[in-house]
């Protein structure tokens, strides 16, 4: 069975038909002469393909020029061919659009000059008909491509900064359909500075990040560069302001690298931004798999409040908690601070309550969040709340649960803040704590800090935790409970003495268990009462016993 539009042999010389119209239209000012030739040669020409006469007239030329000489022709070189001034020809433009559109032409970078595409060469080499490739859709990644294509072929087109926008405005407004010019254009006013994000979009999508100094002289020339360099380095230009960019490492202008922030990406890329978003480091994300099930002794009063915290975290109840507070316009995060004495469990408490709610623990190290370079910091604190944010978006998506965002030993992050601001520290930490308030305030997710200086928290965060937690240290029965679970051959006797006796916090109970257990792989026999009396007397700096000094 034939194929549908398969192209097929033509019983006349088609190259011959040409070379007969080429000749019939040299030097005739738009009047050729109509020999019997000419006029068949047309006549066939416009029926094989149908076209119009200026149409065929265009067609042949543009490939005898590209045979003959491999070259492209544009307005001027027909003006040329026919003897007559270039004036007369403008309106051709439309009638070269439609072959371009048809698959017989193409424009060069610049849309100044064209040349028969090869499919359409091919058919006159085989002499057959043509029949134009099917016309794909042009998606998003497509249109960022050609754009981010024209800017880099600028310089070799030898067009002007006025030249090159005046292209990308073209190309923009016949692609005016697509979502990522309807979403940068509703968003942007100005015109050049979308094109300046969709180059940088393409560098992205092309999974590289953005030169400052090239970007700026694809778009800008002259003064107007210095400026562009100046704000872009200053990050007072509009583009930084709104936040849709970035720096991904700033020196001077010649080696400064920028991309798309999370925000810029999904303005360019839409759905396909979390393809290119930055994901959590592994070494900082708690599976629930890797939690290990222990039992924790609590106060009464302590249990009753993470029993809470367990039922708002549980994903039936934290939807429906989260939808009753959305409906009455309230911040729909849960914010919690666990506080009080090092090593009453709280973070062993988050720990637990993630492997009881099937949520991961993506656990920020505090000290790493600080950089010595004045500005970094802060930068430091946003992209942490940023790719939390993108990983609850995507889970969400896979239909998985949120993680648990841990700030552990906060204490510096949500103290007071500083009063004297006349020093670098004191303004980056006082920013610092800003990012981090303004986070709370439109958190979506699960955050939980852990502090041992809860007295010197700042009142603003205070109102931004909705649950606010105190690990005391544990009463006698709860550090009984400790010691028989977790040195199950100590009777019930000896676990309420030492329970009475050493007043330590679960961390510390623990610190005994340890030196238990290696005591056992030194010697292979369990420690007597005494050893196990003197491994607790040497646990606190000073030997502070029950508020007794021990020894001399």
């Amino acid at each position: 069975m034939e194929k549908k539009n398969e192209a097929k042999k033509v019983r006349f010389n088609i190259a011959n038909a040409m070379s007969s119209v080429c000749e019939g239209t040299k030097e005739s000012r738009l009047k050729p002469e109509e020999t019997n030739e000419y006029k068949r040669a047309l006549e066939r020409l416009s029926k094989l393909y149908g076209l119009s006469t200026t149409q065929v007239w265009i067609v042949c030329y543009a490939c005898d020029r590209c045979l003959e000489m491999n070259d492209t022709t544009g307005i001027n070189n027909l003006a040329s061919h026919m003897d007559v001034q270039v004036m007369k020809l403008v309106g051709w433009r439309k009638e070269i659009n439609q072959l371009v559109e048809k698959g017989m032409l193409e424009f060069d970078d610049n849309n100044r000059y064209f040349k028969p595409t090869n499919a359409f060469l091919d058919t006159l080499y085989e002499n057959s008909s043509f029949v134009p490739e099917e016309k794909q859709e042009l998606d998003d990644s497509d249109f960022l491509r050609e754009i981010g294509t024209r800017y880099e072929n600028r310089r070799d087109d030898e067009l002007s900064s006025f030249g090159i926008q005046r292209v990308l405005f073209k190309l923009e407004e016949k692609h005016k359909d697509l979502p990522v010019v309807k979403r940068v254009r509703e968003a942007i006013e100005y015109y050049p500075d979308r094109f300046f994000l969709y180059d940088v979009a393409y560098d992205v999508i092309r999974g590289g990040e953005s030169s400052l100094n090239r970007t700026i002289s694809d778009l800008w020339d002259g003064n107007k560069r210095f400026q562009m360099a100046t704000e872009m380095m200053e990050e007072t230009h509009d583009l930084f302001k709104r936040g849709l960019l970035e720096f991904c490492r700033k020196g001077n202008l010649s080696d400064s690298v920028f991309t798309l922030s999370s925000k810029g990406k999904k303005l360019l890329l839409g759905d396909r931004a979390i393809l290119f978003e930055e994901g959590i480091n592994e070494k900082n994300l708690i599976k629930v798999e890797d939690i290990k099930e222990k039992q924790l002794f609590y106060s009464e009063e302590n249990q009753r409040e993470i029993d809470k915290l367990k039922s708002a975290l549980q994903e039936d109840t934290l939807r429906s908690i989260q939808k009753r507070l959305e409906a009455e316009g309230l911040p729909i995060g849960v914010a919690v601070c666990a506080y009080g004495a090092p090593g009453t469990g709280k973070t062993e408490t988050v720990k637990q309550l993630g492997k009881a709610t099937g949520r991961a623990i993506v656990h920020v190290d505090i000290a790493d969040s600080k950089s010595a370079w004045f500005g970094e910091s802060e930068k430091k604190i946003k992209k942490i709340f940023t790719n939390y944010n993108n990983l609850c978006e995507s889970c969400e998506k896979k239909g998985e649960k949120m993680p648990i965002l841990l700030f552990n030993e906060a204490d510096a992050l949500i103290s007071k803040r500083k009063t004297d601001t006349s020093g670098n520290c004191a303004q980056t930490e006082n920013a610092i704590q800003n990012i981090i308030l303004e986070e709370l305030e439109n958190l979506k997710g699960i955050f939980i800090a852990t502090t041992n200086l809860a007295g010197n928290m700042d009142s603003a965060f205070e109102r931004r935790f909705l649950f606010k937690i105190k690990f005391d240290k544990p009463s006698v029965e709860a550090k009984t409970s400790i010691w028989k679970n977790k040195l199950s051959w100590m009777d019930d006797d000896s676990a309420k003495e030492f329970a009475s006796q050493y007043d330590f916090s679960g961390g510390q109970i623990d610190n005994i268990v340890r030196k238990v257990a290696m005591n056992e792989i030194i010697t292979g026999e369990r420690p007597s009462s005494e050893e196990l009396h003197a491994m607790c007397k040497s646990e606190n700096f000073g030997n502070q016993v029950s508020g007794r000094k021990i020894g001399f």
